[in-house]
């Protein structure tokens, strides 16, 4: 149990460290950086730092191959794609680095197969679900609002599903079934306690 414990506080260092570079690396690309043709042929924000001539790093934000024909349309039309796409797409990301930092701190108090836990997996699962349903809708709001406020009206409407959205709902739901198992581990080690 104790390296259980012990794995578990270093993997949520881990978690901690790329959730910030993650986090930071958006925000220094999409203020910094700027809108580049991608190795995909869509659009990307880019943000090239040159170390004294020596050699150069690259960080990029890339869109999902769902989203490219809107962040395309959405910089033509002068609006900051980077802002209005690639934010709602860090998202997820900082849920599901927050449930697992949460997941693993319980395993660090030694709690393995607690109700906690399975309220965490399945939580993270509800995540990818919802992701799913924001990759689906979130571009066809994303383009009315700006139809209706901003006044971009050639955008075209976008509502496409591919194997990105597959692949999503598809580890949510193994993290669900993680959780059921979870959960029912949780109620028989329950009834087992109360017979002995």
């Amino acid at each position: 149990m104790e390296r259980i414990t012990r794995l578990s506080r270093w993997i949520n260092i881990l978690l901690l460290l790329l959730a910030t570079l993650h986090l930071a690396s958006y925000i220094t690309v999409v203020t910094l950086g700027e809108a580049v043709s991608g190795q995909s042929g869509g659009v990307e924000y880019q943000f090239t730092l040159s170390w004294w001539g020596w050699f150069e790093s690259y960080l990029r934000v890339d869109f999902s191959p769902s989203w490219q024909g809107l962040v395309a349309d959405i910089n033509a039309q002068g609006f900051h794609a980077g802002l209005l796409v690639g934010a709602v797409e860090v998202l997820p990301y900082l849920f599901i680095y927050g449930l697992l930092a949460r997941l693993f701190s319980l395993y660090s108090q030694g709690e393995v197969f607690s109700r906690a836990n399975f309220i965490c997996f399945t939580r993270i699962a509800y995540v990818f679900f919802a992701w799913v349903l924001l990759s689906l809708f979130y571009p066809l709001l994303l383009v009315v609002f700006l139809r209706l406020f901003a006044g971009a009206e050639p955008l075209s409407i976008y509502l496409s599903i591919g194997s990105e959205e597959i692949k999503l709902a598809l580890v949510g739901l193994i993290f669900y079934c993680v959780g059921y198992v979870m959960q029912q581990a949780h109620e028989l080690d329950a009834e087992a306690q109360l017979t002995i």
